[in-house]
């Protein structure tokens, strides 16, 4: 992935490289950091998508244009005796980030790993703007997990970053949005931003970004099926994977 910079803003950011459901449906996700005031574009979007324009701040640009990729083999849901050690203590996360991943349903089928995969700053956003925006919210650590459900109705993903501190997380998530068309979840506690994105597969009417932070660790859930999932299913989602970073069960 690729992203550049207009010489009128700060950095405009194609983001989460590696989600199953992102490369293989969705494209013009960005993450905008600089002035609301002028419309940079971005480039090297997930699934090698065509530049779509963007205009960072908190209003909802455009919807985004697609892409493709294939999605990897499914395996076994990870067993119940997870050997992963995590701690939480005042929003501060410690040990294998991968810990806190939502965990997927019994039936589930994981995409890869089973425990999820640990991403570097790389491989979170493979260009110097992107890489450069981490290190100054100081990024820590990243990880993911896709998962099939045993219904085979939908494909969720949970991407985990951790940054330097609670403020930096929350700083990321303030400046975060997506190309798409904003949806509101029920009210859970927890912060949210959601968008609806097109999709490029005959198998799936688009995705849905949720985007939530607990402590010093940013959520990215992405949920992709035939139907669109409904606002309760995300909620739902969003709650366990908050809940799960929260209390760290």
């Amino acid at each position: 992935m690729e992203a550049r910079t207009d010489s009128r803003t700060g950095v405009v950011i194609a983001s989460i490289v590696g989600l199953v459901v992102l490369a293989t449906l969705t494209a013009g996700a960005v993450v905008a950091f600089g002035s609301s005031s002028s419309s940079p574009s971005a480039s090297g979007l997930p699934g090698g998508a065509a530049p779509s324009s963007a205009v960072p701040g908190t209003s909802d640009p455009a919807s985004p244009s697609p892409a493709q990729s294939p999605s990897p083999a499914a395996t076994a849901a990870p067993s119940p005796t997870q050997t992963l050690k995590g701690t939480v203590d005042g929003g501060r996360h410690r040990g294998d980030l991968r810990y806190f991943l939502l965990a997927p349903p019994a039936d589930a089928e994981v995409y890869g790993d089973e425990d999820g995969t640990e991403l570097s700053r790389s491989e979170v956003a493979d260009s110097a703007d992107v890489k450069q925006a981490l290190a100054t919210h100081g990024f820590k650590a990243a990880a993911q997990r896709t998962y099939l459900t045993g219904d085979g109705e939908y494909e969720v993903s949970a991407q985990l970053v951790r940054f330097a501190s609670e403020s930096s997380a929350t700083a990321y998530y303030n400046d975060f949005y997506y190309q798409g068309t904003r949806i509101t979840l029920p009210s859970s506690g927890s912060p949210a931003k959601a968008y609806r994105l097109s999709s490029s597969s005959a198998e799936s009417t688009g995705s849905v970004i949720v985007l939530s932070h607990q402590g010093d660790v940013h959520i990215t859930l992405s949920v992709t099926g035939a139907k669109t999932p409904g606002k309760d299913l995300l909620a739902r989602l969003l709650d366990k994977q908050y809940r799960r970073l929260r209390t760290g069960r």
